[in-house]
């Protein structure tokens, strides 16, 4: 398997407002890209089965990390090779499903939270994310 998280990576998630759309048109003027969380820094592992295990701290969050685990899909024809993740800690619970940017060493995909959003956000909040590597 060529796709690893093995390493050090940089997070961000991102969520929308509540959108309403009429006749073909946003109703308002929400806000479709807000900051969730704070930046976070994943440190993982990933086994020669493409297994996943780590954690997510966050660096205005002092003492708040998430246990993340979860799966690597590799690439096919007609898909680049994907993640399929699982962040758990302090009552949170979130799913994460991510795809290796091909020609580019980036990972973006979706978060959903499941339970009790560490930034306090209604249970099926979702929104996109992306993991970039920490280099040095």
């Amino acid at each position: 398997m060529s796709e690893t998280l093995k390493g050090k990576w940089g997070y961000r998630s991102f969520r929308h407002e509540k959108i309403e759309v009429k006749d073909g048109k946003l109703v308002g003027n929400p806000q479709l890209a807000v900051p969730w969380s704070p930046a976070g820094e994943l440190n993982v592992d990933t086994s020669e089965r493409g297994e996943v295990m780590g954690t997510l701290t966050f660096a205005l969050a002092p003492g708040v990390s998430l246990k993340v685990t979860g799966l690597i899909t590799p690439a096919t024809d007609n898909s680049p090779a994907s993640v399929d993740l699982t962040g758990e800690g302090h009552s949170s619970v979130n799913k994460l499903k991510g795809f290796f940017v091909p020609g580019s060493d980036h990972v973006v995909g979706t978060i959903v939270s499941l339970a009790n959003d560490l930034g306090r956000q209604p249970d099926g909040t979702v929104g996109p994310f992306v993991l970039f590597p920490i280099k040095g």
